[in-house]
């Protein structure tokens, strides 16, 4: 074991989670707008780039949380609330993309996470 508190680690495999579902249904989108084309592909690429940068950043969030970083603390709270923030946004589509859906819970497991004092004392 790394000596890592087992919560942590938790959280950092979690935000990872995220990140990979964030990746995948942005890249799925892309390829349903390069596929579908014209205006249709214009109106699904901007939000499906936006997901898919969403999921890089849940990446470098997870090395951050991962080695106990301070600011990842603070960084895994904000991009977790704005993709809280974006599966409200389109909840009607949320609840049949499963992908989306399952990126969507997982960051509300991640902020409830981080918000504990417990928590939060492992990054200050």
């Amino acid at each position: 074991m790394s000596g890592k508190p087992t919560g942590v680690l938790l959280l950092a495999v979690l935000q990872l989670i995220a990140a990979l579902l964030y990746i995948a249904a942005g890249g799925i989108l892309v390829m349903a707008a390069l596929a579908l084309g014209g205006l249709f592909a214009i109106l699904i690429a901007f939000p499906a780039l936006i997901i898919f940068i969403v999921g890089i950043i849940g990446l470098i969030l997870f090395y951050g949380l991962y080695a106990l970083k301070g600011w990842a603390w603070f960084w895994a709270l904000i991009i977790n609330l704005l993709g809280i923030v974006g599966g409200v946004l389109r909840f009607e589509t949320l609840l049949t993309d499963y992908l989306g859906l399952g990126g969507f819970a997982v960051s509300v497991i991640i902020v409830i996470y981080l918000l504990m004092p417990s928590t939060k004392a492992h990054f200050r």
